[in-house]
């Protein structure tokens, strides 16, 4: 993971945050995209990892940064802890603590606490420890992968290691003792930025803040069910998800020895989130697996008006749509020799070679061309709802908007680079 080393930093200018026009898709939903990834059971000794480092912080940082990937294609968005303390439902002053030399040393090892440094107005460096409960966390998350199994054709199981985190930056005055408004960015992977646009699933943001923090991994697991039954039911396959009391018994976090109690907690657990839960309800009852004497699997299954609620709609064409469009402006920019009758041959051949589109990746997620890739954005979403942004006037029309006018922001305080 790269720190950037930004020179000349001064006070930052006072910022208002651009909320401006939001396109609110989904008649005002809440739902966000995650890497499907996260919430697979082979990442699941990570998670618990993190969670003792830091608690609930870094998962909830992975899900935070991963709801800009749209608007990172755009150029570098910045955020400050206020931000993420609004969407994700934290205190800012928990935060912002110190950890102490013991809790550094649990989460980094015995590596020198990680520090960053700044070129300063004097020419002389400027060195600002990472040691806020904030600031760790994204930085561990820099030395974190996840990871995913792929079937080869030979039969053999191949693993892909995706780094988290491919940058982390901060902005502020560190020559002043005063207290300065800081903002970061933390760029997460380009694999992680592809997987939000084919391998993601859905979470229902006011839900999961409702949910106590010991019980939101768990809410990842309901949102893989969710995607899982939706494509049961498009394939008129049965509509239920099982899951055994001793499987369910690991994710929840339940030790305890005697079958019939743990299936009693487990019961009781699932009743207590269901009660927090206001969209993502589900159902659960206890049945007799397959050769089991007692009824210890568990099947779950959701209301028809949950699985309509975690529909985008349109808004996954455009998103669909808009990607389509990056890889064919990729192949023009990269290859204009091609001609026009020959690239869609190549955009084809670009999906299928796991060299070439990663080249894609680092391009689309590279600051440039990003004129071009807004036009695209935008073409792409006035053709599937035909029409600009709410209130986007028709005067207006002959402007160019920024696409995160049309990109729901919930918290509607993602900034662009910040002027220092």
């Amino acid at each position: 993971m790269m720190m950037c080393m930004c020179p000349g930093m001064s006070i930052i200018v006072a910022m208002k945050a651009e909320r401006g026009l939001i396109f609110k898709y989904c008649h005002g939903k809440r739902t966000d995209r995650v890497p499907r990834i996260l919430g697979e059971n082979y990442n699941s000794d990570l998670i618990e990892r993190l969670y003792e480092a830091g608690g609930n912080v870094m998962l909830d940082l992975i899900i935070y940064l991963s709801s800009h990937h749209l608007k990172d294609l755009f150029g570098t968005s910045w955020f400050s802890v206020e931000d993420f303390c609004h969407k994700m439902g934290y205190n800012r002053t928990n935060l912002q603590r110190k950890l102490t030399e013991e809790q550094l040393t649990a989460m980094f090892g015995s590596r020198t606490p990680p520090k960053y440094v700044v070129a300063g107005t004097a020419g002389k460096s400027v060195t600002h420890p990472i040691e806020t409960v904030f600031e760790a966390a994204i930085y561990k998350l820099g030395l974190e992968n996840l990871y995913y199994p792929v079937a080869g054709e030979d039969g053999r199981t191949s693993y892909n290691f995706v780094q988290i985190l491919k940058r982390f930056d901060i902005v502020s005055d560190f020559e002043t003792k005063k207290s300065t408004k800081r903002l970061y960015s933390a760029v997460i992977s380009p694999e992680i930025k592809d997987f939000m646009f084919s391998l993601y699933n859905l979470l229902e943001l006011q839900d999961y803040r409702n949910l106590p923090s010991r019980y939101r991994y768990f809410y990842l697991e309901l949102s893989k069910m969710i995607y899982l039954i939706k494509y049961k039911v498009k394939n008129n396959e049965t509509p239920f998800y099982v899951l055994t009391v001793d499987q369910l018994a690991k994710r929840l976090g339940i030790e305890i020895a005697e079958p019939k109690y743990r299936k009693k907690k487990i019961a009781s657990i699932l009743t207590k989130m269901n009660g927090y839960l206001k969209y993502t309800n589900f159902n659960f009852s206890f049945i007799k697996g397959e050769h089991d004497r007692w009824a210890y699997t568990v099947l779950f299954s959701f209301p028809q008006d949950t699985l309509r609620y975690f529909d985008e709609g349109q808004y996954a064409v455009v998103t669909k749509r808009f990607y389509k469009s990056l890889l064919k402006l990729y192949v023009e920019l990269v290859y204009p020799e091609i001609e026009l009758e020959s690239r869609g041959k190549e955009v084809k051949e670009q999906e299928n070679d796991k060299e070439l589109y990663g080249e894609f990746l680092q391009w689309a997620n590279f600051s440039e061309n990003i004129e071009k890739k807004k036009q695209l954005y935008i073409n792409d979403f006035v053709a599937v709802f035909g029409r600009f942004p709410e209130g986007w006037t028709p005067e207006r029309q002959q402007e160019v908007p920024d696409p995160e006018k049309f990109i729901s922001s919930k918290s509607g305080a993602d900034r662009k680079s910040p002027t220092v």
